[in-house]
């Protein structure tokens, strides 16, 4: 039996991109014949702290410590708070016996993290990067102190140096951690997978978020559903959305909550922009209703982004057999994947026309937009399905484990 202790910074019991990912990622190592010691926070005490796939199961022990909410605006306090955290995990593993490696989350105070596993338990880290630290918080301008941004570059080349393995989410992400001094012999790219299990496409009749808010089937969707953060570009959608009002049947969804929400609604109705809509976010077992709702899916991401983070929904989209337009850099690794595989379009981030017209594009060609769809479905099978993707994980973790336990 491997023993891996895993330590992540949120929780199952508050909403996030990665909680599909943790708790597949967990369910298909207990099934590989691991044991898994999970630490993990918990700021909702009225909520389930493990989901159902991972309920009752043997071999899997899970300590929660209990945090605070505290507002995405206060910075230093959500700093101090979750490097509190760090030190409290400790209290939880120190005592922890045969552990033979280690899977830490990305967030900013990682730094803690590792050099008290490095120090105390002397096991094998593997780090998974999930967006590059400050680099995203510089790039949308949420961190605009070039000193202090210095000082975060300086630790993260700490925790780079002192983790055994880095798994990171795309080839940009790659290409940065090595610009950062890492070797390249460290790094593995895995991506954020879709879970091949549960997500596919639901039909028009059976789909229950279109039921919900009884969605008319003559309107032409352009779908955004997740995290409305300090990534996501809402200035792209409000360009894009006014280019194309004359379009009456064209209707922007916007799903999910965020710190830029507030601003990008308020902003919409200073605009007198009539096209987009807001919904709020759906629980995870609505995935595949809510992307399979939308007649294409829009990925804005503001310039700088696409090496230090990656849109999760990419895979998740392709399960769902929709078809995606990114709006991201156009010397990035991911807007050539797109052209390369022809699976959707790609325009710059820096022109509104052109996601507009690749908009249009597919509004008025079906046989296009189906076509595509069907390229990414099946690229998505073979590049981002969790299948695939776990295994990876499952080989490096059983790789760690044999170089350890030869030392012992």
């Amino acid at each position: 039996m491997k023993n891996i202790l895993f330590i992540w910074t949120e929780g199952f019991d508050t909403p996030g991109p990665s909680n599909h990912l943790i708790s597949s990622l967990i369910e298909d190592m207990l099934e590989n014949e691991f044991k898994i010691n999970l630490i993990q926070s918990r700021r909702n005490k009225g909520t389930d702290e493990i989901p159902n796939t991972l309920r009752d199961k043997k071999n899997l022990y899970v300590k929660s410590v209990e945090r605070k909410v505290i507002s995405k605006n206060s910075f230093v306090q959500r700093y101090l708070e979750e490097a509190q955290f760090a030190f409290r995990c400790f209290f939880k593993w120190r005592k922890m016996k045969d552990i033979d490696a280690v899977f830490v989350g990305s967030c900013p105070t990682v730094i803690f993290t590792i050099l008290l596993l490095r120090l105390f338990m002397k096991k094998p880290i593997l780090y998974s990067v999930q967006d590059l630290w400050p680099g995203s918080a510089v790039n949308s301008e949420v961190l605009s102190n070039s000193f202090i941004a210095s000082i975060f570059y300086k630790l993260q080349k700490i925790a780079y140096k002192n983790s055994d393995v880095l798994t990171v989410i795309s080839e940009d992400m790659k290409t940065k951690v090595m610009e950062q001094g890492v070797p390249k012999e460290k790094i593995y790219p895995i991506v954020n997978w879709f879970d091949d299990r549960s997500v596919h496409e639901v039909s028009w009749e059976e789909n229950r978020f279109v039921k919900k808010y009884n969605l008319s089937r003559d309107k032409f969707y352009v779908q955004y559903a997740g995290t409305m953060g300090y990534v996501f570009d809402y200035k792209m959608v409000l360009e894009v959305a006014e280019l194309l009002k004359e379009y009456k049947d064209i209707e922007f969804q916007m799903i999910g909550q965020g710190s830029q929400k507030d601003a990008f609604m308020k902003e919409k109705e200073n605009r007198g922009i009539n096209n987009i809509l807001f919904y709020p976010l759906e629980p995870q077992e609505m995935v595949s209703d809510v992307y399979s709702t939308c007649s294409i899916c829009m990925i804005p991401l503001k310039k700088g982004i696409i090496g230090n983070s990656v849109p999760s929904k990419a895979g998740l989209l392709m399960a769902c057999n929709r078809t995606i337009v990114n709006s991201v850099d156009k010397d990035s690794d991911y807007y050539k994947m797109f052209f390369e595989n022809d699976m959707g379009l790609s325009a710059s981030n820096e022109n509104p026309k052109g996601v507009a017209d690749a908009i249009l594009d597919l509004y008025n060609d079906n046989e296009m937009r189906e076509q595509l769809a069907k390229n990414g479905h099946e690229f998505g099978k073979q590049y981002y399905s969790r299948s695939v993707n776990t295994k990876k994980f499952i080989n490096l973790f059983e790789k760690m484990v044999k170089i350890e336990r030869k030392k012992k």
